[in-house]
This record gives structure tokens, sequence and C-alpha cells, in this order.
């Protein structure tokens, strides 16, 4: 580690602290209490017990066979850290995944047994969920537990243990179920390149108390080798399964990044740079086969550390399916799933970029076949938006959605797109959607987008280059909205303010600041602002708000100016350090 990044990770403990450290016999103690007696040693079955006491899935890449694997393994009692903290995801109304990774002192080809616990406050005097688990180097010593039998909408503190080695205390939260709570509000992130700045975003957001959840939509890591603010490791671009997996561990080290995961539960898709830049199902932009290998080889080594290392939810079959012990993002690494948010919203969450896109072939093409989804997901879109019964419809996916061209003139008559990487380049899918939204007349339906590096928010027509097809004044042929989060950390290009000049329904722009975006949604409305900080230095006093802040009303399906909405009363706790 460099002097500035010795400098900085002594000054984020400062600002942050550390994760408390607790003896063994207070672990032991909250344990055999919480869990009505039941003391760690008896529940080394725990994981899969009928009793509720200590149920849990232990869930890992490929964790059919090999969770049998490390199971059968010899228990090692080499001191271990907790180096990378914890994690959260995926929240249904009954469970949640919970993540952590052990740092073992020395080599080993034996499992070390981790045992955790989940409670109702944050001194774990109500112990709720309990058990152990083993982890080993066949899945980089992370651990990922599925824990159910939760109550709905409800905060839980978590925590974990090997050894004398105690965990830093993480915070979740589950989802609603039908009405326990009329508002949602979420942080939504991007973009967050390791060597373009400091993560001041993420130790921002997570001083928010109130907030359910956060979405991040990809490029949560780069797999370039540069070094500018900081500097990547390892020093190159990564192609291999131990490329990826060293990736994500500086990543999780930020003290940052650390803990916006240690306080609120994530959901989580990927865009290209978890894999390469322009990356698609059968290639990518940046893979030089000749040097850099079979790309089915890299893609399932990198789908597989993906879920190695992040708090996601395993497919029900999560066997090794591509080479080399890897994970097909079309198969046992599919991403695009449905969480449902009560009656309030359901958000559908989408992978643009490896489970069915073709590659990248300009915007003149519009078929079946130039697909940014594949069939297999875009009819399970189309089915889970008609189904929905939730107020809002919420697409939570990685690229730039509504139609914006450089040349507003119809499709036939000379049109010119910004962006072929983006949905523009992949017209027929997104043909799909508006049709579905118009012959089964819905309403509510917003897009979430990240990759671009800016702000942006736009009404969403099916074409504003058609005259009559949309007025910009009252929206009328708007069918839902579009909100963009700017990067956590990454230069964006001077282009989308100078696109809105041609195309009126492009309602806001920013591609200056970097940050997170805030959606507050209630049955009436659904709200984006954003705010923006720093990331050439560490600071976490400078966020400020931006001056424009949208909403969309229930029924209407176009953006209008808004003040900013107030914080949530009297929110959980946040978990100590």
């Amino acid at each position: 580690m460099g002097s500035k990044n010795r400098r900085y990770s002594k000054s984020i403990s400062k600002r942050l602290g550390h994760g408390r450290l607790i003896s063994r016999r207070g672990f032991l103690k909250t344990s055999v209490i919480g869990a009505g007696g039941l003391s760690l040693a008896s529940q080394l079955s725990g994981c899969g017990s009928e009793d509720l006491s200590t149920s849990a899935q232990t869930t890992a890449a490929g964790n059919n066979t090999q969770a049998r694997e490390i199971d059968a393994l010899a228990v090692d009692n080499i001191l271990v850290e907790f180096k990378h903290s914890v994690a959260s995801g995926d929240p249904l109304s009954d469970r949640v995944i919970i993540w952590t990774r052990v740092n073992p002192s020395q080599a080993t080809e034996r499992a070390i047994l981790v045992s955790w616990e989940m409670a109702l406050d944050p001194g774990f005097s109500q112990v709720v969920r309990s058990g152990n688990t083993k982890t080993a180097a066949q899945r980089d010593y992370t651990v990922k537990l599925d824990v159910d039998g939760l109550k709905p909408y409800t905060t839980y503190y978590y925590r974990f243990k090997s050894g004398d080695a105690v965990s830093p205390t993480g915070r979740t939260k589950t989802a609603p179920i039908s009405n326990e709570t009329d508002r949602i509000r979420a942080a939504v992130v991007a973009c967050s390149n390791y060597v373009a700045g400091y993560f001041n975003a993420y130790g921002l957001l997570a001083r928010r108390a109130d907030l359910d959840l956060v979405f991040h939509l990809g490029d949560y890591i780069y797999e370039t080798g540069d070094a500018i603010i900081r500097a990547h490791r390892p020093a190159r671009e990564i192609v291999s399964l131990a490329d990826y997996r060293e990736r994500y561990a500086q990543y999780r080290e930020d003290p940052f990044l650390q803990e916006a995961h240690r306080q609120h539960p994530w959901v989580v898709t990927w865009d290209d740079h978890e894999t390469t830049n322009n990356s698609y199902n059968d290639g990518a932009e940046n893979h030089q086969p000749d040097t850099e290998g079979d790309w089915q080889v890299r893609k399932g080594q990198a789908v597989r550390a993906y879920f190695e290392w992040m708090p996601i939810r395993e497919n029900s079959s999560s066997e090794f399916d591509a080479p080399e012990k890897g994970l097909k993002p079309e198969g046992n690494g599919k991403v695009f799933r449905t969480i449902r948010y009560g009656d309030v919203a359901t958000f559908l969450v989408l992978d643009t970029r490896l489970a069915g896109r073709v590659m990248q072939n300009g915007t003149a093409i519009v078929s079946e076949e130039q697909t940014i989804l594949g069939k297999e997901q875009r009819e399970w879109l189309l089915s889970e938006m008609k189904n929905n019964q939730a107020e809002w419809t919420v697409v939570a996916q990685q690229m730039t959605f509504g139609p914006v061209k450089a040349v507003p003139l119809p499709d036939d008559s000379g049109a010119q797109y910004v962006n072929s990487d983006a949905w523009d380049g992949y017209r027929f899918d997104r043909n799909a959607i508006f049709d579905c939204i118009e012959e089964n007349n819905l309403k509510n339906f917003t897009v979430l987008s990240g990759d671009i590096h800016a702000t942006i928010a736009m009404d969403l027509p099916r074409d504003a280059g058609l005259l009559g097809g949309y007025n910009p004044l009252t929206g009328a042929g708007s069918l839902g909205v579009e909100l963009c989060c700017n990067a956590v950390a990454n230069p964006g290009l001077p282009i989308w303010t100078a696109a809105r000049t041609v195309n009126p329904h492009l309602k806001h722009a920013n591609e200056i600041d970097n940050g997170y975006m805030l959606i507050d949604i209630t049955r009436d409305s659904l709200q984006a602002e954003w705010y923006y900080n720093l990331i050439r230095t560490i600071d976490l006093t400078q966020e400020r708000p931006d001056l424009v802040s949208l909403r969309t009303v229930s029924g209407t399906n176009n953006l209008l100016p808004s003040s900013r909405t107030e914080s949530k009363v009297n929110p959980p706790q946040l978990a100590p350090t």
C-alpha cells in the first residue's frame, strides 16, 4: 500500500471507526441467551436445520457440489480477520442475504468455521437467528447466507465470528409484504472507478439512516490496470479468476464502501466493467482472444467472482456451468430477478450486458436478433410488467433506456442517435416494452439507469422526433420516466446538456459532478434527487444537493419539478462502530 493509501485508510478509520471487537465470551453469551439456550457447538448443522432459531441456507457460487466438498473438509483453527467487513442484500419480506469474508493468517487446505447471528437490536440482546457454516479457499473464503424466517419490513443487526475474531456489526432490513409502509426511500449508485477518485458518495449515503436499500446499477469494479488518483491492484487488466478476486478484495477494502454495505441492504446488477469494456454475451470490445484467452472462460470466471463477493441471492441451481468452473450469465449465473416491496413498488432488476445482448451494431437495425435482453429475459420482463400488482413498476438496469438523438428526425428520415451501446442500438426490445405498456394500459413505469457517468432525467415517449407524438409542455405521449444516477467516481462526457437542445423530453442533465441519486417512492408519487461530492480528495463535508428535483405523480407518466423530500422520522439506529 502506497503512502497516499495508508493515509487514506488511517483518515477513514478516524471518520468511521472500526468494527467493534468484542470478547469471545461476550459473543458466546449473546449467542447462547439470544438463541434460546442453544450453544454454538450444538449448531454445527444449523444451516438447513428445521429449527427456526438456526434457519439459513448456505449459499455460494457453485454451492451444490462445492458446499458439500467444503463441508467435508476438516476445520483449521488458525487465526483469521474480517478485513472486508460485512454486507447484506436482495431483501425479501421474510429473508435477506448476509455476507462476509474471513482472512486466514496463513494458507490452509482445510475449512474455516464461521458462526453468525442476527438480532433485533445492535447490542444482540434479542438474537432471532444464529448458526454456523464453513468456508474455504474454493470460494475465496467468502461466506454468504440466505437467512429466512424473518419479519417483513423489519431492521436487523448481524455479525460473524471465527475463533476469537468478531466481524463489524451489520445492519439490514427486510422488504414489506403488503402495507407495512407507504414510503420507500433508496439510494442509487453506479460507476465506481477506484482509480478515478475516492468513494465519498458511499461514505455519505452510509450516514442516511432512513434508507430502505441501495441499488448498484453496475460498474462496481473496473478491469483496467490504471493508476490515476489511486492505483488498481493487480497493476494490469484483470482476466483470470484470481485477478477478479483480487480486484474485488481491493475495492472491498475501501472503508467508505465497507460502511455503505454495513449499514444498508443492497440490490446489485452488473454492467460491462465487471467483465471488461463493452462486453456482450459472445465477446467484448476490450477482449483480445490471442492474448487474453477464451472469452467464455474469462466471462465465466468474472461471473463466478461476482457471485462470491456480492450479496446477491444465488439461482436455484448454481452448479458451475461455464468452462473451468465458471458461471454462465444466461444460466446459473443469471442476475435478472424481481424484488417486491409490498403494494408500493416492484423492482425488476435487469442484465443488459451478458445474458442475452448481442454485439453493438450501430442504430439502424431494428430486429429481434439485435437484442439487448435476449428472448428469455424479454419474455420474463414483459410478464412481470403485466402482472405487477404494486403501484409502481421500477426497472433497475444499466443503460440509457429512452431515445436520445443527435439529429432529431424520424428513423426513416435520417435520425442519428447519441449512443448505440444503449437501448437506442437495440430498439426492438424497447419497442416491445412500449407495446406492453400501451396494450395493457400500464401506468407508473419508471426506469433507473447508470453507465454514462452523468445525471439525466427524461420522459419516455416512443420517439421524441415525431411531430405530434410528444408534448414537452404537458408530457402527453410519454409512457413512463427515466432517472439516471451520476457516477460514484468517474468523469463524464459533456454531451448530455447539449443533447437537451434537440431532445425536449430530456428534462435534466449534469455530466460534471459525481455522487449518488436518491429516490423517494409513495403510492402517490416517485421522486428523484441528486447529491454531489468531491472525488479527488477524502471529504465528507462537501455534499451538496442538485438544485433540480423531479417527480412523477401516479398516473401521469411524466416528470415535473419538485421541492426536495424530507427524511423519514425516527429511522432505525445505524449499526454501531
